[in-house]
């Protein structure tokens, strides 16, 4: 299991490269486009937590209607990331990925940027559209990228800590780097690293399963105040507080009917409290 994410400013050959990078080493291609329709796919095992949407008991609302909540758009999305993550040898563009896997040991973290001047003059070139023009839509591209890394995982894209390394195709190109970071990849990853990070993904998984099934039941309003917590051999606990006992058991019952949790540890209390915005 290799993971390799890619974060790239608009118009770097950050998406190029990322798709090379795969295809040299055999690995699957992802991107944001990718997420977001398995997010919006009601059967998708991930978002769904396995419920049937048209006949479980206590279900309230659709994964398409939740899809416009930004806390469960958020932990959705973070899920379907760890589920390609531990699925498959894969390249990730975009998406936060490298923050959202920030310490997994299996997985290299990317950035490709370029020089301004290069990048609108490329963009200008591709679209067949003035300069100036290509310049507003490089800058409004960025910042789009920036608000959405910002807004859903409070990080700095452009924040070189987060990457092993950041290639500028302005002084590489875009081939010579793809051969440097393959080659460095088939060194970075062992079987050791491997198995190390899929417990941890594992983990997290089933910490965001269990965060999206609060939402499938009806019960955003407890999001951030119930926290579930994934141990040894499949054991989730769970703390915080609902407010009665009707949802306690509601949710209790639900997460007892995945296969994937071998034990439960209740920790739940009852009282009246406000929704998190």
């Amino acid at each position: 299991m290799g993971i390799i994410t890619i974060s790239r400013t608009h118009g770097s050959g950050g998406t190029t490269f990322a798709r090379e990078l795969a295809k040299q080493l055999g690995y699957s291609y992802i991107d944001r486009a990718l997420i977001n329709d398995e997010c919006l796919e009601s059967n998708r095992h991930t978002c769904s937590f396995g419920i049937d949407e048209g006949t479980a008991p206590g279900l309230h609302v659709t994964t398409q209607e939740l899809m416009a909540d930004a806390n469960f758009y958020k932990v959705s999305f973070i899920a379907n990331i760890l589920d390609h993550a531990l699925r498959d040898d894969v390249v990730m563009a975009g998406m936060g990925a490298g923050i959202i896997l920030a310490g997994i040991s299996n997985a290299i973290n990317i950035r490709v940027v370029r020089l301004m001047e290069e990048r609108v003059r490329a963009i200008a070139r591709v679209k067949s559209i003035p300069y100036d023009d290509a310049f507003d839509l490089v800058e409004r591209m960025d910042e789009g990228k920036r608000d959405f890394i910002g807004r859903y995982f409070d990080a700095d894209p452009g924040d070189p800590s987060y990457y092993h390394a950041v290639v500028n195709s302005s002084y590489v190109s875009l081939k010579e780097a793809v051969g440097i970071l393959a080659e460095y990849a088939r060194r970075h990853f062992t079987d050791a690293c491997a198995r190390e990070a899929e417990e941890v993904l594992g983990d997290r998984l089933l910490e965001r399963r269990a965060e999206i099934l609060l939402f499938q039941l009806g019960m955003g309003h407890c999001f951030r105040k119930v926290i579930f917590q994934a141990g040894a051999e499949g054991t989730l606990s769970v703390a915080g507080v609902v407010r009665n006992e009707a949802e306690k058991d509601r949710l209790l019952g639900a997460l007892a009917k995945d296969t994937r949790i071998r034990g439960i540890r209740d920790s739940l209390e009852t009282g009246v409290f406000e929704a998190v915005s």
